[in-house]
């Protein structure tokens, strides 16, 4: 699996140009020179050119942070506030001698608010999402910190179908550890890289700052008794801004969004969850499919909610994640696990990204038994 993320204009370092292939992004595994018993760590994680063409971080499991991909899910679901935490550790054979490699982490709450203040039908949602990414030999690291605003405004007196808006704006800040990155200049045949070799980079700084803005579109509608479906639009970085290394005009593309998904309730206690992602950035594209059945453990009411999931996402051309998960009363967690499909398998052998993610929704004691959100999502 790939971990697609977009990053500043990093000088293009084609040290091992079959490694390349048409990726835009490469990542560093080990390669085992024929001039070298123990082998050599070459870096290819930052072979991009200036018009780079890659994505995001991102999660296979994006459902459990919605605020990420589209602000007007903050504030929708069924409760007055909602805490999440995702975390994912990818390509720990990547570099010798370090377990952790590529790792991204987000912790995020959002919350409902203005409830019954305008109308029986309409409420306000407020979020905030902070995201952490790691990456390589050369720390590569982003901090992002988004504010997420939504309005959701009820169609119907029965409270079955839904539109929502919402804007997000973030402060991102990027930096790179030069010093630890190996180039081509460095190289020195059948001994390796020499790292006490000039690099002749001609890099500006090693920390960028920029503001980050987004919106998105949602709609939401409960068929019958069983079905209910969700769909939106989303376009983050539409004021494309500046990252770059080198103070160079680099431009952030600004990333299309497209999602849909349906719950359909099978009987008391087996529901399926199956949803479709796809996401455009500067002719990057990836399309995900997800589908995973919830299992009740239990099917009193008098008792606190107990679920068992079991299911799997598809990243086209790329991966397959299967997916485990456990509920008790309004707290979930899910586990999943990516198996490397594309051509980077000869390298990871099929080794991907551990997934993990932890959600609770909750409600305030003043404002429980509030109807108009019984067709909301629960997570």
């Amino acid at each position: 699996m790939r971990k697609k993320f977009y990053i500043a204009d990093f000088k293009t370092k084609n040290i091992i140009p079959n490694l390349i292939g048409n990726l835009n992004i490469v990542f560093p595994f080990k390669i085992y020179n024929k001039f070298q018993l123990n082998g050599i760590l070459i870096i290819c994680s930052i072979c991009f050119f200036n018009a780079t063409l890659a994505q995001d971080i991102h999660f296979s499991q994006y459902f459990a942070n919605p605020i990420s991909y589209n602000p007007a899910n903050t504030g929708f679901y069924d409760g007055s506030y909602r805490l999440g935490l995702n975390h994912k550790q990818q390509w720990p054979w990547a570099i010798k001698g370090k377990m952790l490699n590529y790792n991204t982490t987000a912790v995020y709450g959002d919350f409902s608010f203005l409830d019954k203040k305008i109308n029986n039908t309409d409420w306000a949602g407020i979020g905030i999402n902070y995201i952490n990414d790691i990456a390589g030999d050369g720390n590569l690291q982003a901090n992002k910190v988004y504010l997420s605003l939504a309005y959701h405004k009820g169609l119907d007196k029965n409270h079955k179908h839904f539109l929502s808006l919402g804007f997000v704006a973030g402060l991102v800040h990027r930096s790179v550890d030069f010093s630890k990155l190996y180039f081509n200049s460095q190289w020195v045949d059948k001994v390796g890289f020499d790292l006490t070799l000039p690099q002749q980079e001609t890099y500006a700084k090693q920390n960028t700052l920029y503001y980050d803005l987004g919106f998105g579109l949602q709609g939401s509608n409960k068929i019958g008794d069983k079905v209910r479906l969700m769909y939106g639009y989303s376009m983050l970085h539409f004021n494309r801004p500046k990252e770059s290394f080198y103070q160079q005009d680099n431009k952030i593309g600004a990333r299309h969004l497209l999602q849909a998904g349906v719950n359909y309730q099978v009987n008391d206690r087996i529901d399926i969850d199956a949803s479709a992602y796809f996401t455009y950035q500067k002719k990057a594209m990836e399309i995900l499919f997800s589908a995973i059945g919830g299992f009740k453990l239990n099917n009193n009411p008098k008792q606190k909610t107990q679920k068992l999931y079991v299911g799997a996402m598809y990243r086209l051309n790329d991966a397959v994640s299967p997916l485990m998960g456990y509920q008790f009363n309004r707290t979930r967690l899910l586990i999943n696990y990516d198996i490397n499909l594309s051509s980077l398998t000869k390298a990871s052998k099929g080794n991907g990204g551990f997934e993990i993610s932890l959600v609770q929704i909750g409600t305030f004691k003043r404002k429980k038994n509030y109807k108009y959100k019984t067709h909301c999502p629960s997570f």
